[in-house]
């Protein structure tokens, strides 16, 4: 639906919404409307939202706005994205303490909270290559908490007492190059930049591609219900028809507590890159490696956490088109892929 209506909104997005004429006035309405439909699917307030131009600079303004001490706490865990990783890292080196939490075997994490000191907590909804859903933690008014809901689903899942956010349009059909930074109005967050006017996010953002998320979430949302239990449907479908005909194959996570979108496994003693060539070359499409790594099959730092091998490991992600023909179709692909690389 968004893709349909692209070139309109182009068309009626050209104009300086800061502007007194006509056509930026109907812009600018067009934007608050978009926001306003954005928030309200969020579970948030139209005051909290704010739209960057990118992922990685919304995880920065997201982030950083709580790690404003530098001598504060920083806790996350081992199966957050690598450039929660990084934060930690660059925190620590300014002279900051970091906590990494473990995850158990089914990729659960158990955070641990010091109740009597302040700290700041990043907690992932869901992981996006195991679509493993986390409990929101439990926290003190001590705690500043950073969601990534960049995956989740339901998208308005927020923690009792978040204080910054960070949604990733491309999960809901919507457009890339656009990101969704929640700040708490009874937060925590502070500017991390220079204070220069009352924004509290520098850059700009692509205003279609704004509107056009508008419109792909309007209509996720009105059939994601219907989709997740097909989705559901679909996950538990492939995983039994991956055990059956893959004996040794290890699959990543609960199916009980896992989004379906999502399915992680490890095939051990099998070389990604041959498995993904000769699968692609039958018109199917898998990943492999790190969801969030440097390069396309770099290490999955998600299932090493777990306790798998770094090698031989696979990610598939279902969609409502799927069906069970065309999994089917996947699993027997796979197993001769495999074969043909043995």
């Amino acid at each position: 639906m968004a893709r349909q209506h692209l070139l309109e909104l182009f068309d009626s997005a050209w104009f300086d919404p800061a502007k007194i004429h006509r056509n930026s006035a109907q812009l600018r309405n067009l934007i608050n409307e978009a926001k306003e439909s954005i928030a309200s699917h969020l579970g948030i307030a139209g005051s909290e939202l704010e739209i960057v131009g990118e992922l990685g600079f919304g995880f920065q303004c997201a982030l950083a706005g709580l790690l404003t001490e530098s001598k504060s706490k920083f806790i996350y865990s081992t199966v957050d994205r690598q450039v929660i990783h990084a934060f930690a890292r660059q925190h620590q080196a300014r002279g900051g303490e970091v906590l990494e939490q473990s995850v158990d075997s089914k990729g659960i994490v158990d955070f641990q909270v010091d109740s009597s000191r302040e700290a700041t907590l990043s907690f992932q909804a869901v992981n996006r290559e195991t679509g493993v859903i986390q409990n929101a933690p439990k926290t003190s008014d001590k705690t500043a908490v950073f969601a990534d809901m960049s995956s989740a689903y339901p998208l308005s899942n927020l923690p009792d007492n978040w204080d910054s956010a960070i949604w990733d349009p491309k999960y809901f059909g919507g457009p890339s190059g656009i990101a969704l930074v929640g700040i708490a109005n009874s937060g925590r967050w502070q500017n991390p930049g220079p204070i220069i006017d009352k924004r509290r996010v520098y850059g700009s953002f692509s205003k279609p591609l704004l509107l056009a998320t508008a419109v792909a979430l309007e209509n996720w949302t009105k059939r994601a219900r219907e989709d997740f239990v097909k989705l559901t449907e679909l996950n538990s479908f492939i995983r039994q028809e991956l055990l059956s005909q893959i004996k040794e194959i290890k699959i990543a996570g609960d199916s009980a507590n896992c989004d379906p979108r999502f399915l992680a496994f490890v095939i051990p003693g099998t070389h990604s890159e041959e498995v993904l060539r000769k699968v692609e070359a039958q018109g199917i499409l898998i990943d492999a490696g790190s969801a969030c790594g440097s390069g396309p099959l770099s290490p999955s730092h998600v299932l090493t956490a777990m306790g798998y091998s770094e090698n031989g490991n696979y990610r598939i992600t279902l969609k409502p088109a799927h069906n069970r023909q065309g999994l089917k179709k996947l699993v027997s692909v796979l197993v001769k892929g495999i074969a043909a690389g043995a």
